[in-house]
C-alpha cells in the first residue's frame, strides 16, 4: 500500500542579478513582463543564469528544526529557494497546513557565497563602516516595501556624508546614484529608475560587539548613541589624541531588536544608521539573512492569512535584486604602437613597471555578461570579467590587462 504527502507552497524568493540579465541597450527591467520571463527562460536554458552556483540559501540551525517539527520542505532552483508545507483537506473540503501553523512562526536562512567575486559585480558598498550583513524580511519594522521586492526602501541622501561610487539614494526627490565618490548633493549624482534592488539600508544586521571605522579623518572625538525610538538606550564616548580610525563597539547589555545608531564627533561628523542587533541570528561567515514572518501587515506580504490558513491562489514569491556595478574601464597595455588619440579615453600618468601604456573610460559602463561593444577609435576592446576593481581617484574602475593588443 502506498500512500502520497501533498505539500503546498509557502513561500518562494528568487534572486535576480542584472550582471546575467542586462544586455547593452536593453536593460531587464526596462522590459515587459513577457520578454522578462522569455529572457530569464532564455539564460537558464543556455547554462548561463548560474546564481545557484555562486549563493547558497540556507536555514538556520533553528529554523531547520522548526521546518522539521511543522512538516515543511526547502528547497534550492536555479533561481533561489521554495518552501512547502505538509497539507491535506479539512472536513469542508479545504486544503489545510497538516500541522497548524502559529502566526508567530518565523523562518530565517542564511546567504552564503560561493563565489565571493560575484560582489564585485554588484552595485554595493565596498567599504562599509560596520560589518553588518544584509537583511531582508517581510517584517514591516524595516520600511514600507514594494512588492515583490524584499529590500527596504531607499533614504534621502544627507550633505556630509560620504558616499561610494554606484551608492543609491534619494536627491532632490528622485531615486539617484552617485557618479563618483562624494560628501555633497551638487553634481555628483545622476537620476535612475527605482526597480527596488538591494541598496545599503538592507545591511543592517550586527552582533552585540563589532568595530566602526570612520570613513573621514581628523576625528578624535565621537559620541555613539543607541536609540529605541527617540528613546537613548546607551551611549559609548570617545576620545583620542589622534585621529580615530577604528573603534570597537560593546553592547552587551541591550535586548535583541532594531534600533538606530547615531554617531556624533568632531568636525561636523556625524552619521545615522538604521540596525538590528541579533547576535542569534549574525553569522560572520555569511553575507545576509532572510527572515520571514507569517504576519506582514500587508496581504501582499503574509504567507498565511487572518486565519493562519494558506493564502489564496497561492502562497507568495518574493525577489532579492542585485544591481549591477558600473565602472570605468582602465586598460593596462605591455605593447605600445605610436598613440592614436580617441576623445572619450584618458591617459594615465605615471605608467606603472611593466606597462607602456594605460588609458580609462571618460564615462562608466555598467558591468554585465552581454558583450557590450566599446572601441578605442576603431579597435573593439574586451570586456571585463567584473571580477578586478581598482580605483582612480573617487571612480571605481575595472582593471583589464592587454598583454598582446597593440594601440
Amino acid at each position: 500500500m502506498s500512500f502520497q504527502i501533498s505539500y503546498r507552497r509557502l513561500a518562494a524568493v528568487n534572486v535576480f542579478h542584472s550582471f546575467y540579465l542586462d544586455k547593452e541597450g536593453s536593460p531587464f527591467y526596462a522590459l515587459n513582463a513577457t520578454d522578462q520571463q522569455s529572457r530569464l527562460a532564455d539564460l537558464l536554458a543556455n547554462n548561463r543564469y548560474p546564481l545557484s552556483d555562486e549563493i547558497e540559501i540556507v536555514p538556520t540551525p533553528l529554523t531547520e528544526k522548526t521546518m522539521r517539527n511543522q512538516k515543511i520542505v526547502f528547497r534550492q532552483t536555479s533561481m533561489g529557494v521554495v518552501l512547502g508545507v505538509s497539507s491535506g483537506y479539512d472536513e469542508n473540503g479545504n486544503l489545510v497546513p497538516t500541522i497548524p501553523i502559529s502566526g508567530d512562526l518565523r523562518l530565517q536562512f542564511y546567504i552564503r557565497l560561493l563565489h565571493p567575486p560575484v560582489l564585485m559585480r554588484s552595485n554595493i558598498r565596498l567599504n562599509p563602516a560596520m560589518p553588518a550583513r544584509f537583511y531582508f524580511t517581510n517584517d514591516p519594522i524595516t520600511g514600507n516595501k514594494t512588492f515583490p521586492s524584499l529590500s527596504a526602501p531607499l533614504q534621502p541622501a544627507v550633505e556630509g556624508v560620504v558616499y561610494e561610487m554606484g551608492e543609491t539614494a534619494i536627491v532632490n526627490n528622485n531615486p539617484a546614484r552617485a557618479q563618483k565618490r562624494t560628501n555633497t548633493l551638487a553634481n555628483s549624482w545622476s537620476t535612475i529608475s527605482n526597480e527596488s534592488c538591494i541598496n545599503e539600508n538592507d545591511r543592517m544586521l550586527l552582533p552585540r560587539k563589532f568595530p566602526f571605522t570612520f570613513d573621514t579623518s581628523g576625528i578624535t572625538q565621537a559620541t555613539f548613541t543607541l536609540l529605541q525610538g527617540n528613546v537613548a538606550v546607551m551611549q559609548l564616548p570617545f576620545t583620542s589624541t589622534l585621529p580615530l580610525q577604528t573603534v570597537h563597539l560593546d553592547f552587551q547589555q541591550v535586548p535583541v531588536g532594531y534600533y538606530t545608531l547615531h554617531v556624533n564627533g568632531n568636525n561636523s561628523f556625524e552619521r545615522t544608521y538604521q540596525v538590528y542587533i541579533n547576535p542569534l541570528v549574525y553569522e560572520p561567515n555569511s553575507w545576509g539573512v532572510i527572515d520571514l514572518v507569517m504576519h506582514a501587515g500587508d496581504a501582499n506580504f503574509d504567507l498565511v492569512d487572518a486565519d493562519d490558513q494558506f493564502v489564496q491562489p497561492q502562497g507568495p514569491t518574493f525577489e532579492l535584486r542585485f544591481d549591477n556595478r558600473d565602472t570605468y574601464w582602465k586598460y593596462y597595455l605591455q605593447n605600445s604602437a605610436p598613440i592614436q588619440v580617441d576623445a572619450n579615453w584618458d591617459e594615465v600618468l605615471p605608467v606603472p613597471a611593466g606597462m607602456k601604456r594605460v588609458f580609462i573610460s571618460k564615462q562608466p559602463y555598467p558591468l554585465m555578461q552581454a558583450y557590450q561593444k566599446v572601441q578605442y577609435t576603431s579597435i573593439p576592446l574586451p570586456n571585463p570579467s567584473g571580477e578586478n576593481l581598482g580605483k582612480q581617484g573617487d571612480l571605481i574602475c575595472s582593471e583589464i590587462l592587454l598583454p598582446k593588443l597593440t594601440i
